[in-house]
């Protein structure tokens, strides 16, 4: 089924513009990349597994669990890391927090908060609770949107059941 799903969303997905727009002063009428939304009709999920710079997060140990309640009604807002912003988290880290179950699930969970939260709103900085129970900063300037120290990228997407910002970089709680 799952397989199925990622398949059905990939072909959906296929006809849609691509998700990351430069965000320079060149944009169009001046304005950033993440000041633009792209609105699809299928959930947040659905969005991750067919969207290919998503795979290593899809594929994480335990990611299924946090799919399939994304899957769900929500709303919910994601903060989603690309490929690339695992890639660079060092080896042997990476390795392990996939290894330890409830430290990956720590992690993901930090990445998604309850309810939609609209940042392209003008403001100084924001923080918020996540699933996880730790709170996220979110701060923007003229032309960047970060949260923590990770930069947005590109449009917001607005799924059916929330909202998706990409991410550079993987957002890790504080552990004690």
């Amino acid at each position: 089924m799952p397989r199925l799903l990622g398949l059905l969303a990939a072909l959906v997905l296929s006809a849609l513009p691509p998700f990351i727009v430069p965000a320079h002063a060149d944009h169009p009428n001046n304005r950033p990349a993440f000041a633009e939304v792209v609105r699809v009709n299928v959930t947040i999920a659905e969005v991750a597994v067919g969207d290919r710079r998503f795979s290593t997060l899809v594929a994480a140990p335990g990611a299924a669990n946090l799919l399939s309640a994304l899957q769900g009604p929500g709303p919910f807002t994601v903060f989603a890391p690309t490929n690339d912003a695992f890639a660079n988290i060092p080896p042997g880290l990476l390795n392990g927090i996939l290894a330890d179950t409830a430290l990956l699930t720590s992690m993901l969970t930090y990445h998604v908060a309850p309810g939609v939260r609209d940042l392209r709103q003008a403001f100084e900085t924001l923080d918020f609770a996540t699933l996880q129970g730790q709170r996220v900063y979110v701060e923007r300037d003229r032309f960047t949107l970060r949260v923590n120290n990770a930069k947005v990228q590109g449009a917001a997407v607005r799924a059916s059941n929330g909202v998706i910002y990409v991410i550079d970089s993987v957002l890790l709680p504080q552990f004690r």
